[in-house]
C-alpha cells in the first residue's frame, strides 16, 4: 500500500513492514469424524499449548464464522520436528482438510482503561499502527511519501519477506522501518512508549536510521510532555529487519511491548497478549512525523548532536591531556 503525497524524491521513501500471521496451527489430516492432526506453526510454549483448548475454522467457510471448539488430546511425535503432531477432538465433530486451521481458544480482542488485550496481538497490532500512519497521512493530506507491506509467514523466519525479497516487491531507493510486538521480558516498559528498537537477537539495525528515529522522538517529547519513547536492543526475538539488512536495505524497527509474548502467560495455560494502547498511539504519532520530515534531515539532526557531543567533552578535558 502507498501513500503518495507527490512532494518527496524515491530515495526518501518510507516502506513500513509488518506481518499479519501468529502462531497457530494447521491441519494435516483426518483420523476419524471429529478428530484430526494439527502442526504447530511458529514459536508456542508447548507445555502450556497442550493443557489450553482451541477453536477450529476454515478458509471455505464464511469470514463471519465462530469456529469449533476443539480439545487437544493426544501428541504424536515427528523426527527432527520442534514439536509434535496435536491430536485434536471437536466437540462438533467438523471434518478438516486443506485450509483448515486452529488457533488458542482465548478472548479475541478486549479493551479495559488503557490495555488492550488479544489472541494475535503480534503482529495484527503493529499492522494497524502502520495503517493508521497512512490514514493519518491521508487526513493531514501530507506532502509526505510512505508505504506499508504486508506480509505472511513471518512466525516461521521471515519467509514472507524473504520472499518478497526474492520477488523484487521491495525498493533499494526507500529505508524500511520493521513494525513489531516484542517481549517484554527484553526489558521494556508497557505505558512507557514505543520502542525504538535497535536490533534483535540476530542482529543490529541501520544506526543512522535508529539515530534518526531517536532525534524524532526527541522532537516530539520537547514539543509535548506527554510523548515519551524507549530505545532499546529487544533481543528476546528476531524481525523481518534482520532479513532486510542482511539483503542489503536501509533498515531500522520499532515495536511495541508486548506482554504474553506469543500467549505465553504467567499461568498454566495460553491466554491473550496484551499491549498499552497509549504506546500504540504516540508509535503513530513518531512514524506519521519520520514520513513528513523524511529520514534524511533526522539522521543529520541526530549526527550533529552527537558530533557537538563528542566535540565538547574533548574540548573539556583537552587541557588535562595536554598537561597531566
Amino acid at each position: 500500500m502507498l501513500y503518495d503525497g507527490g512532494n518527496q524524491k524515491q530515495g526518501d521513501l518510507l516502506v513500513m513492514t509488518a506481518h499479519l500471521d501468529h502462531p497457530g496451527l494447521i491441519w494435516q489430516e483426518t483420523l476419524a469424524p471429529g478428530r484430526s492432526l494439527f502442526q504447530i506453526l511458529g514459536g508456542v510454549d508447548l507445555s502450556q499449548a497442550l493443557k489450553s483448548d482451541v477453536k477450529i475454522y476454515d478458509l471455505h467457510r464464511p469470514a463471519t464464522q465462530r469456529g469449533w471448539r476443539g480439545k487437544i488430546i493426544d501428541t504424536t511425535p515427528v523426527k527432527g520436528a520442534r514439536y509434535p503432531l496435536l491430536e485434536i477432538e471437536s466437540t462438533s465433530n467438523c471434518s478438516g482438510g486443506p485450509g483448515t486451521f486452529a488457533m488458542w481458544d482465548v478472548p479475541p480482542l478486549t479493551l479495559r482503561g488503557n490495555r488492550l488485550s488479544g489472541r494475535a496481538l503480534d503482529d495484527l497490532a503493529g499492522a494497524s499502527v502502520g495503517l493508521s500512519v497512512l490514514d493519518q497521512l491521508h487526513q493531514q493530506r501530507s506532502s509526505a511519501r510512505a508505504s506499508l507491506l504486508l506480509t505472511r509467514a513471518e512466525e516461521v523466519g521471515f519467509v514472507g519477506m524473504l520472499a518478497a525479497i526474492e520477488n523484487k516487491f521491495t525498493r533499494r531507493r526507500a529505508f524500511y522501518i520493521n513494525i513489531e510486538c516484542s517481549s517484554v521480558k527484553a526489558g521494556a516498559t508497557q505505558g512507557a512508549g514505543p520502542i525504538v528498537r535497535v536490533g534483535d537477537r540476530i542482529s543490529i539495525f541501520d544506526p543512522q536510521i535508529s539515530g534518526g528515529l531517536t532525534a524524532l522522538a526527541d522532537d516530539l517529547r520537547e514539543a509535548d510532555a506527554n510523548f515519551n519513547y524507549q530505545r532499546k536492543l529487544m533481543d528476546s526475538g528476531a524481525c523481518e529487519a534482520t532479513a532486510l539488512m542482511q539483503a542489503g536495505y536501509r533498515s531500522g524497527a520499532v515495536a511495541l511491548p508486548l506482554g504474553n509474548y506469543h500467549n505465553a502467560s504467567p499461568g498454566k495455560k495460553l491466554a491473550a497478549e496484551n499491549i498499552d494502547l497509549r504506546d500504540a498511539q504516540r508509535l503513530v504519532q513518531l512514524l506519521t512525523h519520520l514520513a513528513q520530515q523524511g529520514i534524511g534531515p533526522a539522521t543529520e539532526q541526530s549526527g550533529s548532536k552527537l558530533d557537538a557531543m563528542l566535540t565538547s567533552r574533548l574540548q573539556k578535558y583537552r587541557t588535562k591531556l595536554d598537561h597531566p
